[in-house]
């Protein structure tokens, strides 16, 4: 029992008496409540000059790729592909399929047959087949009654002289002389343009009478293209010299 009560009567310990020794961790713990102060000027940068940035060094790069080439040390290894040089302009051979389906074929139908009663076949007819006529019949069209295999037709065939030009019209001429089963010569833009000249200042549309004329199915060559092909103030020229002249 007198062990019990000197234990009771002797003073408790605690961490504020100053004879009383600290645990080490005791000593550290305010070094942890206080977080160090950033040094000025030492601030981590915002987002979105990271954004900013990132987006500058991107565009870089890409206008580098695109322009810069491949940093070769030969500069004729910079272009991917050879620089053509300048030279006269190619001009494009006309296609004469092109213009048929785009100009004839919804009237005389994608192989030339026609439609029987309205729009004559171009197959095996002679008014194919004959230079002269057909150049005529493209420049300034048809009308009127036509016998064509011995089917009579009565319509009217556009001139196509003012929307094509000598080139188109050969083309699509040989074009259809040369389809289907028809196998007859080339007509060159020459050739068209002849019968142009010979035949300058018509409006009217022929008939087929006229073009059985020996002088409406031939081509003008040499001296009669020449002669034909005269301008109109040239052959009024020539008509009032030979005027004066016949003059006493």
């Amino acid at each position: 029992m007198a062990d019990d009560s000197s234990s009771a009567s002797e003073p408790e310990r605690t961490s504020s008496d100053p004879e009383s020794t600290p645990e080490p961790i005791d000593m550290l713990r305010p070094l942890f409540r206080e977080e160090p102060l950033p040094p000025e000027g030492g601030e981590p940068p915002q987002l979105w000059l990271w954004m900013l940035i990132f987006g500058v060094l991107l565009f870089c790069v890409f206008y580098l790729g695109l322009y810069v080439g491949d940093f070769s040390s030969d500069p004729w290894l910079q272009s991917p592909e050879p620089t053509a040089q300048a030279g006269p302009p190619v001009e494009e051979a006309v296609s004469g399929e092109q213009v048929y389906s785009s100009r004839c074929a919804s009237c005389h139908q994608a192989d030339g047959q026609g439609v029987s009663g309205n729009f004559p076949t171009l197959v095996g007819t002679s008014w194919v087949e004959n230079k002269g006529q057909v150049i005529r019949i493209l420049l300034h069209g048809m009308q009127g009654e036509v016998t064509v295999q011995g089917e009579t037709y009565n319509g009217n065939m556009p001139a196509w002289g003012t929307t094509l030009s000598d080139e188109e019209i050969a083309a699509v001429i040989t074009h259809v002389r040369q389809s289907w089963d028809n196998d007859y010569g080339e007509v060159t833009a020459d050739e068209v343009e002849a019968v142009r000249s010979s035949t300058e200042g018509r409006s009217a549309p022929w008939e087929a009478e006229e073009l059985q004329q020996d002088a409406n199915q031939t081509v003008p060559t040499g001296d009669d293209a020449t002669a034909n092909g005269r301008t109109t103030g040239q052959r009024l020229y020539d008509q009032i010299v030979a005027a004066r002249s016949a003059t006493p």
